[in-house]
């Protein structure tokens, strides 16, 4: 047989091969994608539940009752949910932060009442870098005091204890 006629004969059948391959993996590929996106969907609704008492805590405007009432969503079986989906679905870092401040609401009486305020926030803005850090980029350049600074208006007083801040592991 004629070579021309062999490269002509093999062409098209190389050609599809080379198609369907790239068809597979694109869709592949576009599968994978899709299950990353409801993946990080799921931990936004995981990570904003377990967040909202926070908020509430935070917000100025809002009376006692208010904030009260906020924060009691921390006993509700909504968030106990949510607690135990982190566990499942969040990074290991999102959920060593969670549990390093869930540990230092259950074990306050072992700090000093003037450090509380400041360990809180640092770990609670150590929580909110990692779960950064999960959803968008492992690769942040902000700080601890960064992912406050809109909400606290003497940042600068506190930044360097905040960002300088060295956990410790209750016993």
């Amino acid at each position: 047989m004629d070579g021309k006629i062999l490269i002509a004969l093999i062409s098209p059948i190389l050609i599809t091969i080379g198609g369907v391959i790239s068809w597979f993996l694109k869709a592949k590929r576009e599968e994978f994608l899709s299950i990353e996106e409801k993946a990080r969907e799921n931990k936004i609704k995981i990570y904003e539940t377990l967040l909202e008492p926070f908020i509430y805590a935070l917000t100025g405007t809002l009376d006692e009752d208010e904030k009260n009432n906020g924060i009691q969503k921390m006993l509700t079986l909504e968030y106990k949910k949510a607690a135990f989906n982190l566990i499942t679905f969040g990074s290991d870092e999102v959920v060593n932060s969670y549990n390093t401040i869930m540990q230092s609401f259950f074990n306050k009486e072992s700090y000093d009442d003037n450090e509380y305020g400041i360990i809180l926030l640092a770990q609670l803005s150590e929580l909110l870098l990692n779960i950064r850090k999960d959803l968008y980029s492992k690769n942040t350049k902000l700080k601890r005091s960064n992912l406050l600074e809109f909400m606290m208006t003497d940042i600068e007083n506190y930044r360097d204890k905040i960002d300088n801040f060295k956990f410790r592991k209750i016993n």
